[in-house]
């Protein structure tokens, strides 16, 4: 042992130094009582209580952001566009299809196709310019956005109308698709006009059959928004009118225009139904015998009472037996017989003396043009 205390703590240091090396920390308690008996002449001195480490409260975890049209982290003004439904403006259909055409759709001018540039605040891709068209927030949703129910909800094929929707709303931002839908485009229902903002071209107008094949991921869907135009107000026709009207067929003249059921003479079709459409100014391609005969275009009346462009029909029956003519006046006093203006088979635009309608049995019957003046 050292004879004196200077080399008595030097000692008792080098071997507290060789504890602490060998054991990776602190002696254990009995080894720190230890060295302390063996140190008489050392100050008694307090152990300070550690100062407790306050737990650090964890930050919530971030909602995912939405993905916008490039598949990255929209900007934050953005994201909330993204993931809330602003208050949308109704829109009618026929004025959704004209902020549709504002974009210049198949013509030299067309907005080109970006997911990241934007053309008045909305982006210039399919789902940007499906939300300018009906009016929604800038920059627009997203496909998928589109599909939800906060904006759209899920309708047939079948029930597809001017301004509606089709939406493949499945897969990356690079196979997702959405088109506004315009119109048939033909009676078979085998594909339809629409608009859309595709990529490598911009904005267009052509035939698409997206949706219609069986197990298409296209579904079609109607914006929440969306309002029917109102109906237009029914425009009058003269007696006069309807009667000048026929008589742009070259009734009974080698100029007269073919019967047809399915050839059209002025957007028309050149048969009976569609003569008598034309002469009233219905619209193109005209509708049926049939349609002319319900409340929608004319309203019975009796044979008595016909007047110069009033109406004789035969509703009954197939196509190749109904009939339609255009009352002009009465042949005789006697009201046995009178002149008519018809589109007739075999020959074409007529006017000649008929009795339709006045013979027992008959199936003809009078009609007034509603709107008739």
């Amino acid at each position: 042992m050292p004879s004196n205390r200077s080399s008595w703590i030097t000692a008792g240091h080098l071997a507290l130094i060789t504890v602490i090396a060998c054991g990776g920390g602190l002696a254990p308690a009995s080894a720190q009582a230890a060295s302390t008996l063996a140190d008489p002449l050392a100050e008694a001195t307090t152990t300070p209580a550690p100062t407790p480490t306050p737990t650090p409260t964890p930050s919530p975890t971030p909602p995912p952001a939405a993905e916008d049209e490039t598949g990255t982290s929209p900007e934050p003004d953005e994201e909330e566009t993204v993931q809330t439904l602003a208050a949308a403006a109704p829109v009618t259909r026929s004025q959704m299809i004209a902020r549709a055409k504002t974009w210049k759709p198949g013509t030299a001018q067309r907005v080109p196709y970006s997911q990241t540039k934007k053309h008045g605040g909305y982006r210039t891709d399919c789902s940007g310019y499906a939300s300018m068209a009906l009016g929604l927030g800038k920059p627009g949703q997203i496909t998928v956005g589109l599909a939800k129910s906060a904006f759209t909800r899920p309708i047939k094929m079948s029930q597809l109308l001017r301004g509606d929707l089709v939406i493949d709303a499945i897969g990356s931002n690079t196979t997702r698709h959405v088109v506004i839908f315009d119109r048939w485009a033909n009676s078979a229902r085998t594909s339809y006009w629409a608009y859309e903002q595709r990529g490598g071209y911009g904005t267009d107008y052509r035939t698409r059959n997206y949706g219609l094949a069986a197990k298409s991921e296209y579904k079609a869907y109607r914006a929440l928004n969306i309002r029917e135009d109102a109906p237009p107000k029914p425009t009058t026709v003269t007696r006069a009118q309807v009667i000048a009207r026929a008589k742009t067929w070259k009734p009974a003249t080698a100029q007269r225009v073919p019967y047809s059921q399915t050839k059209k003479h002025g957007g028309y079709r050149a048969d009976g139904s569609g003569y008598v459409s034309m002469a009233l100014g219905l619209a193109k391609p005209g509708p049926i015998t049939t349609a002319l005969a319900t409340s929608t275009h004319t309203r019975p009346i009796k044979m008595t009472e016909l007047l110069q462009g009033d109406l004789v029909i035969d509703p009954v029956g197939g196509n190749t037996a109904r009939q339609a003519l255009i009352f002009d006046r009465w042949a005789d006093a006697k009201r046995t017989s009178y002149w008519a203006y018809q589109q007739r088979s075999g020959y074409g635009t007529d006017h000649r003396v008929v009795k339709h309608g006045l013979t027992s049995g008959t199936q003809f019957r009078a009609y007034r043009p509603v709107r008739i003046r």
